[in-house]
């Protein structure tokens, strides 16, 4: 099944436990704390695979969440880190992630081995081994895992070619794939016999390229008719468009109607194109004329009268019979690696004109930190680094509750509160964790 689309939801894996463990040994009474940190949580990456060149492994399965790390053990040891989720799609995928202003766009996987990490793992909680000082000895506390954080992503693929075939229903693009590459479509004398692209690889010279046969368009494509605008954005990411005319009627037309009746298929074409964006029009096309056989020596004069209306023949094939399909295979390979080149380039220049963001470097530091006054009279604190130690506080042990704490007193938050403030009966929450009677006596 091909799927060009899908919505899925992925979550970091959650950090293990941290392990309260006290040393317990034959000849030593006063054993110290050994509880180790848990492991680190499971990333989620998402990479580009030319092995695959539809999102149908999406359709059916939504959720995705990577392996949570393991709980910290005892006599120090660390639990082991969870495993990063690989999900894999086509060259050619958008990755797009959800927010506030609805999707943004994350990443543009557009070659093999193309990756984004779309979400990192919780973080492992220490274990009290790692809190002994020589002002707490005894610690009787750890932390909890950091819990992976959960997003929910919209993948678009734009099937990336070298070459597109584009044209009415019927004129013979399937056939033409099939004949100068490897791809094995439906074929059928019936208009939208092909439903969904097929990808096909040419080998010529030693050197290949990729060609991409498109469902027929119609007029009115960009607007909805037909299939069309469902499969137009796949033509955006390839580099030259084969317009393939059928010219097989001319029999029954006579010569001069059949070249009007081509020249109107082909202007209605163009304008699909340049209604669905600006970025189609201005591709480099090139116009092949499909069913010489049945016409005969006629080709050549039809290839006259569209050169008079401004159309310029490319070259004129058959692919049922096999006719010039190996020549233009052959003449298409220069003009695939020029355009190569081309793009290469652009791509280049267009990396190099993105501004390089420089964060806060003080965002994960833990008195980074705003305060905001909401509508029902509650206090939030906003924070990375707040967020998390709240999260992974684990407010059942008193010795964490007085680790809390301290650390709120010396970032200056109680202060900050204060100033806000708060009393007996306010709320407060950093983040999604309410923890005003930890900081209201």
């Amino acid at each position: 099944m091909f799927l060009d689309e899908a919505i899925i939801t992925v979550k970091g894996g959650d950090g293990g436990r941290g392990c309260v463990s006290w040393r317990r040994e034959k000849y030593v009474p006063k054993g110290g704390p050994d509880g180790g940190d848990g492991g680190r949580g499971g990333s989620v990456c998402i990479i580009a695979d030319d092995d695959t060149d539809t999102l149908s492994d999406f359709a059916s399965r939504k959720f995705f969440e990577a392996q949570r790390g393991e709980h910290g053990k005892g006599k120090s040891k660390n639990g082991k880190a969870g495993s990063d989720l690989v999900l894999r799609v086509p060259a050619g995928t958008l990755v797009y992630v959800k927010n506030l202003n609805g999707f943004t766009l994350m990443a543009d996987l557009k070659n093999d081995s193309d990756k984004v990490l779309a979400i990192k793992g919780g973080k492992g909680g220490f274990g009290n081994a790692h809190f002994k000082s020589s002002i707490r000895q005894r610690p009787d506390f750890a932390e909890l895992g950091e819990p992976g954080e959960k997003i929910t992503l919209k993948l678009e693929l734009k099937l990336v070619a070298d070459i597109g075939i584009i044209g009415y229903p019927s004129t013979g693009k399937s056939t033409l794939i099939s004949v100068i590459s490897s791809a094995k479509p439906k074929i059928a004398d019936y208009p939208f016999t092909t439903i969904v692209p097929n990808l096909g690889v040419v080998n010529v010279s030693g050197r290949s390229y990729r060609v991409c046969d498109v469902p027929g368009l119609i007029e009115g494509a960009s607007k909805g008719k037909g299939l069309g605008d469902k499969f137009l954005k796949h033509i955006e990411r390839c580099g030259i468009l084969i317009h393939l005319l059928d010219i097989g009627r001319a029999a029954e037309d006579g010569l001069s109607a059949n070249a009007k009746r081509l020249k109107k298929d082909y202007i209605a074409i163009r304008k699909e194109l340049t209604s669905y964006s600006d970025v189609l029009p201005k591709k480099k096309e090139i116009v092949v004329l499909n069913k010489i056989d049945l016409i005969g020596n006629d080709a050549k004069q039809i290839e006259k009268q569209l050169k008079k209306e401004g159309i310029k023949v490319f070259m004129s094939i058959s692919a049922a019979a096999r006719l010039n399909t190996d020549k233009l295979a052959k003449k298409l390979l220069p003009m695939v690696l020029k355009e190569r080149e081309k793009r290469t380039a652009d791509g280049e220049s267009e990396a190099q004109s993105v501004p390089v963001l420089h964060p806060n470097l003080n965002s994960d530091k833990m008195y980074a930190y705003t305060l905001n006054k909401r509508l029902d009279g509650s206090i939030l604190v906003s924070g990375k680094r707040i967020e998390q130690f709240a999260k992974m506080t684990n407010f059942s042990q008193e010795g964490a509750v007085r680790r809390f704490k301290d650390v709120v007193e010396r970032i200056g938050l109680r202060r900050a509160l204060e100033r806000e403030g708060i009393g007996s009966g306010s709320r407060v929450f950093i983040g999604s964790v309410s923890v005003e009677k930890h900081i209201i006596e």
